[in-house]
């Protein structure tokens, strides 16, 4: 450490310039998959999982090669069509995709619902029975598997089908979900198969048809739509597993009760084994996908998770089927780290939970700051989906500096929260913990991830962000939380621990790619982070007798100096400024004969 520190320095004393200078190297042994290109088709094109992903990727210096959005847009009733025509992606399009991507990729990260379906929406109500060309596709991507790392991810068919696709209104959905949501007879061992769960899917546990005010065409074509998905799933997961690097199944818009997705999610579990995991929510998955391969280049953690307001053992939140502490454990667990209690971790994840009150918020934000001044990384979680606040409010009045949280989220779903949190903090971990060269660009994908999820998840959710008053101030305002961001230093490195200011960071050409505000988008730019030049105490840009005089100064307490001056005082990272520090100074003067 000692060579590339000295090494460093005699780089910066040549130059003499600001602006070449780079953030230093990792600890010795570590990797470099920095440009590392990763072949993604998404779920469909909505902002969490299109923009979401492609700044995860960008903030662990890989490069992810999309097909261009037309191939895998969805169009709701009140959209433009696709180029094709259609309303969904365009299967045969992406399968040609695909082919060419593997002649110069050796990653994958796959959605099914796309690739089989043409994206989510459609995936609940196609229903053809001749699956001659899916299995086409299936079939080529379980060849892929064999000599490449795929990741794939699909969803057990919700509740209901969406509204405002191919004429399905609220109507519908409501009794769609209340026709689903009814009990079936719950299938064990040798019984548990596709062919029993189709059979059973019109009869409630006592053996009776369930009623409904529905049509019998309606019911028809909502259960050919899940026997097709179901036999689907089911002939991937029966020929791949032992091939493929992992698979990731949501569950999407589930109960906490016995339903028509029950024996589904119980034979998908069965099949997955080690090999995958199932759990309620879908917008995380694609970024799980990317995580799961950061982590087996890079390397696992241990992660550390507390909960805030006791209510870690109960269902996570209405739409899911499992506990909220179960939930977080299966979510790290399947991006390939170890869960730690009793403050013991690499990281460390802080989780409010159902129920919390304010005093639950300020205990969690207190355990944040605690954490932060040790220099420990941490991710926060709020699965609080309701319109409770009580934790974004915390962070909001005590000025909590964001962008030096690994992750974070409270977006949709509680399942959806921790997905986009745990993904993008621990792939952000696994980087800079272990990667040589941690980049400039990686700083700017990880501050736009950043960024976007506080905008999206605080200012947009809870304060009334919009694009129709992007300007607007006040309490949780877009720039309010702008500023606060811009007023906090970032992570940097951990191996030795440095965090850094930041360029400004500003928000700009909000849009509405699927015509709600529920799925708003808009860019993050990021100007370029200012260089440190470590042994620059006063920041000149030299490294000159100055600067060593007043190391010493700072380490005798005869000088006040701010965060930024610390910072570059503190040459081996171990977060204090003393004799090793201003010494290196000292030795790197006398190498270049600054000083006799």
């Amino acid at each position: 450490m000692k060579k590339i520190l000295g090494f460093i320095l005699s780089v910066i004393m040549l130059t003499s310039l600001l602006t070449t200078t780079q953030f230093p190297a990792k600890a010795e042994g570590g990797k470099n998959y920095n440009g590392l290109k990763i072949a993604y088709i998404p779920i469909d094109n909505r902002p969490v999982n299109y923009d979401r992903v492609q700044m995860l990727a960008k903030s662990v210096g890989f490069e992810l090669i999309m097909p261009e959005e037309d191939l895998f847009r969805t169009a709701l009733d009140n959209m433009t069509p696709n180029k094709n025509g259609s309303t969904y992606g365009d299967r045969e399009k992406l399968l040609e995709w695909l082919k060419e991507a593997d002649k110069t990729c050796d990653y994958f990260v796959l959605s099914l619902d796309q690739l089989l379906s043409g994206g989510l929406v459609a995936s609940r109500w196609l229903d053809n029975t001749d699956l001659s060309f899916e299995f086409e596709v299936a079939d080529y991507i379980i060849q892929l598997a064999k000599n490449n790392t795929v990741v794939l991810f699909d969803t057990v068919m919700r509740l209901a089908s969406t509204v405002n696709y191919q004429g399905y209104q609220m109507d519908e959905y409501n009794n769609l979900r209340s026709y689903g949501s009814v009990a079936r007879k719950v299938l064990n061992g040798s019984n548990l198969t596709v062919e029993n769960i189709i059979d059973g899917y019109k009869y409630g546990t006592n053996g009776n048809k369930i009623s409904t005010p529905l049509s019998e065409k309606a019911v028809d074509k909502y259960l050919a739509s899940r026997t097709r998905k179901l036999k689907l799933i089911d002939h991937i997961l029966s020929r791949s597993l032992d091939d493929l690097e992992y698979c990731y199944i949501g569950v999407d818009d589930s109960s906490t009760t016995t339903n028509i997705q029950t024996n589904e999610i119980n034979l998908i579990s069965a099949k997955l084994g080690d090999n995958g995991a199932i759990y309620a929510g879908t917008d995380e998955l694609g970024l799980m996908g990317i995580t799961r391969i950061v982590t087996k280049l890079y390397g696992s953690a241990e992660v550390g998770v507390t909960y805030f307001g006791g209510g870690e053992n109960n269902i996570a939140d209405g739409f899911d089927f499992a506990t909220l502490k179960y939930e977080i454990e299966n979510h790290i667990t399947s991006l390939g780290c170890a869960v730690k209690s009793g403050g013991k971790g690499d990281l460390q994840v802080l989780c409010l939970t159902q129920g919390a009150t304010k005093n639950n918020a300020k205990q969690l934000v207190d355990k944040a700051f605690e954490y932060m001044e040790k220099r420990i990384p941490v991710i926060i979680i709020d699965p609080n989906t309701g319109t409770g606040s009580v934790l974004e409010k915390e962070l909001l009045n005590r000025d909590f500096p964001l962008s030096m949280l690994l992750g974070y989220s409270n977006w949709n779903t509680a399942a959806n929260a921790m997905g986009i949190a745990l993904s993008n903090g621990i792939s952000r971990y696994a980087y800079l913990a272990n990667c040589t060269d941690v980049t400039e660009e990686s700083h700017i994908g990880f501050l736009q991830a950043n960024t976007f999820g506080y905008l999206k998840d605080i200012s947009y959710k809870y304060f009334g962000f919009s694009i129709d008053r992007p300007n607007a101030d006040g309490y949780g305002s877009y720039k309010q939380i702008l500023e606060m961001i811009n007023n906090s230093r970032f992570i940097t490195s951990l191996a030795p621990y440095r965090t850094c200011e930041h360029g400004k960071i500003s928000a700009d050409n909000y849009r509405y790619p699927w015509d709600r505000t529920f799925e708003m988008t808009f860019d993050v730019s990021v100007q370029k982070t200012p260089a440190v030049i470590y042994g620059d105490v006063n920041g000149d840009g030299k490294i000159l007798l100055n600067d060593y005089l007043m190391s010493k100064r700072i380490e005798a307490g005869t000088k006040n100096a701010d965060e930024n001056m610390l910072a570059r005082a503190d040459i081996n990272g171990d977060g204090k400024i003393d004799k090793a520090d201003y010494e290196q100074i000292k030795k790197h003067l006398l190498e270049e004969h600054v000083i006799k």
